[in-house]
């Protein structure tokens, strides 16, 4: 089972128009250039063979140089042999998804609170997303936590935490002093114009 980087810049991606989407996959390439070293193959509604699709060619384009980890769908993950997969808090249980992956591939759970964090823990997940940190584009309904909410998290468990929710290269730092492994982020890079320029000043950020 592939290990978590010491100091985690994780991209999710936002949801492709297709299976092959050009832009898409030219950020990602960018992205992980600058110093991503994570991404997390994000794509609601994307029927699975468009998302099977998608999955493969970041793979492919990605290589060695960052992990890729798939959303939700552990036998996709399997298929195109990517590092892990990443499950909602009220999806998939830990345990289900590391029976089907037969221990290869890391199972990333996302939380919203030190309770669900403890809960994620001791279902045995491998590392945890925790959020929203930020208020965030990507979920502007949701209540922003702020570095409290690592600080709580971090002090229930000893998982890799990864923030998400609003996460900036001004900010990113202050949620990994709170206790966090890195930050994963969606609109901070995919909104860039520069998407290499914008991962490289998150990157030096986090350390």
């Amino acid at each position: 089972m592939p290990a978590l980087p010491d100091r985690v810049l994780c991209l999710v991606t936002a949801a492709p128009s297709a299976g092959r989407d050009e832009t898409l996959l030219a950020a990602i390439d960018g992205a992980v250039r600058g110093g991503a070293d994570m991404v997390q193959v994000r794509a609601p509604g994307l029927a699975v063979s468009d998302l099977l699709e998608l999955a493969t060619e970041v793979v492919a384009r990605v290589g060695r140089r960052a992990l890729v980890i798939i959303n939700d769908r552990v036998d996709v993950a399997l298929a195109v042999g990517a590092a892990g997969v990443q499950l909602g808090e009220q999806g998939l249980t830990v345990s289900a998804a590391r029976e089907a992956a037969a221990d290869r591939l890391l199972i990333g759970r996302s939380v919203h609170s030190a309770e669900g964090a403890e809960q994620a823990t001791a279902a045995g997940a491998d590392f945890l997303v925790l959020g929203t940190v930020f208020t965030s584009i990507s979920h502007p309904g949701r209540l922003a936590a702020g570095v409290d909410l690592v600080r709580r998290a971090a002090s229930v468990t000893r998982l890799p935490l990864l923030g998400i929710g609003g996460i900036t290269p001004g900010n990113a730092g202050d949620v990994v002093a709170a206790g966090a492994r890195g930050v994963a982020v969606i609109s901070a890079i995919l909104s860039a114009p520069d998407s290499e320029r914008a991962a490289r000043d998150l990157r030096k950020a986090i350390g």
